[in-house]
């Protein structure tokens, strides 16, 4: 069966690098969005479709019917086409043709999958009350403790279906987070000890039998149930599974959305970064530049943007905390001026490698630790397709750490007057905007030179707090 490799994100060095993976000439190309207009689908539709000569036999879509990515596959001849139910939402469309079949094309057991998705809907029928439901049981879990203030749903699982903490994020958090409420799922994290956490986490660990599951983290929950820490284990008996979870934490999302009393069905707030970003692009393509801002600080190779107000506070808060008005001490200062509930999100607009990956987890375990606070990364534009809604439509209690760099290499987009390197800017600048538009904490560090020792000042910057910390 072939190798499935997923292009989510328009940073230019990690198309480069995918590129770089595949033969070209030899390479599947699933197409796939729900809307049919998505701009980053499109754009490496564009990219790919030149790279590989315009043969569009390659390519299949995945779209809902009707959508301009449907006609322009079938003049361009494309393999096949795969029209979804339009009234299934993207986030609830796991076990529909968007999640199935890339998973037929790799080979996996589909029957065993939709076996286990049927037990699941089963258990989850119109007749089952109580405790027997287990979509209403861990959706009640969920409301009820978010709506005490226990919104900070931590999800850890065994490494086989370890990529399924991204899919619970997008389910939870553009379901739940908007009119000002919502649970901000944290994923990716490693476990801490049970003093590095506030009162305001539930935890959830899904556990597959059999798996090579860390000792560690097992011993972990332990840990923190023993320390009164609300905690769920869910266990599977093998990978296939993940089908019934699939099931499971749709109808839980649904339920804690209602005792939340929002609509877990919409989005409102996704489309204002997206504006933001057609404008901004229009703007490049009348005057061949994005509109210019300044730092309010630069040193060594990262500068420090922020609307007027926000910097104006930073500048405040220094003084009032002792901090020297530096990069660190600005950034110390805005660490450390958090309140009980609130959270940090650090935005990476970076390459997806290993060696970013490693230096944003160990920042946010250094934050975790210093602050008791909970910290997430997403990797833009990705999140913001999912998170991003709760951002600007969840409660204001967001601390928000923009990354940017300078890009190595750039990547044309056949057909328009911006490269990929532009896009992923004005993805950026339009998620700034939306964000400082609803009144967040946001900042941005650009970093111009080596991103590790980019990364290292925002480090040395959470140390600087630390060092004051009990």
């Amino acid at each position: 069966y072939p190798r499935l490799l997923m292009l989510d994100s328009t940073d230019p060095t990690y198309i480069r690098q995918i590129e770089s993976e595949i033969d070209l000439q030899k390479t599947l190309f699933i197409v796939s969005s729900k809307s049919g207009g998505t701009i980053e689908t499109a754009s490496f539709f564009k990219y790919f479709y030149e790279r590989t000569g315009s043969n569009g036999a390659q390519f299949i879509a995945i779209t809902d019917p009707g959508t301009q990515l449907e006609t322009e596959a079938r003049a361009k001849g494309f393999h096949d086409i795969f029209s979804n139910p339009a009234d299934i939402g993207g986030r609830y469309s796991a076990l529909s043709y968007f999640g199935m079949v890339p998973a037929a094309l790799i080979g996996l057991d589909l029957d065993a999958l939709w076996a286990s998705a049927n037990q699941m809907a089963k258990a989850c029928g119109k007749n089952i009350v109580g405790n027997d439901h287990p979509g209403i049981t861990l959706g009640v879990v969920m409301g009820v403790l978010g709506k005490d203030n226990r919104d900070k749903v931590s999800i850890f699982t065994s490494p086989s279906i370890n990529s399924l903490g991204n899919w619970i994020e997008q389910l939870i958090a553009e379901s739940t987070g908007k009119e000002g409420k919502g649970l901000l799922p944290v994923v990716g994290a490693t476990i801490g000890m049970p003093h590095d956490y506030a009162s305001d986490r539930l935890f959830v660990f899904l556990r597959v039998d059999g798996d090579d599951n860390n000792e560690a983290l097992d011993e972990g929950i332990k840990m923190l149930q023993q320390a009164a820490q609300p905690t769920v284990v869910i266990n599977l008996p093998d990978k296939a599974a993940v089908g019934g979870e699939f099931m499971r934490w749709e109808f839980a999302t649904a339920v804690a959305g209602r005792l939340l009393d929002i609509n877990p069905f919409d989005e409102p707030n996704v489309t204002e970064s997206k504006e933001n970003t057609a404008r901004l692009l229009a703007h490049f393509k009348e005057h061949g530049a994005l509109p210019a801002t300044e730092p309010i600080l630069s040193a060594d190779g990262v500068s420090l943007y922020a609307d007027p107000a926000t910097g104006a506070m930073l500048q405040d808060m220094a003084k009032q905390q002792q901090y020297e008005p530096d990069l660190s001490g600005l950034l110390a200062a805005l660490i450390n001026n958090t309140h009980a509930g609130d959270y940090f999100a650090l935005l990476a607009y970076l390459p997806m490698q290993p060696e970013v990956e490693a230096a944003l987890s160990d920042i946010r375990r250094r934050i975790r630790h210093v602050t008791r606070r909970a910290a997430t990364i997403g990797y833009g534009p990705r999140f913001l397709h999912s998170t991003g809604q709760l951002h600007k439509g969840g409660p204001n209690n967001g601390v928000f750490i923009q990354i940017t760099c300078d890009d190595a290499v750039d990547v044309p987009i056949p057909g328009e007057p911006y490269t990929f390197s532009v896009l992923k800017a004005a993805q950026a600048a339009g998620d700034m905007e939306a964000l400082v538009g609803k009144n967040r904490r946001a900042v941005r560090l650009h970093l111009s030179g080596d991103l590790q020792a980019g990364l290292d000042k925002l480090r040395a910057a959470v140390d600087l707090v630390g060092e004051r910390r009990p």
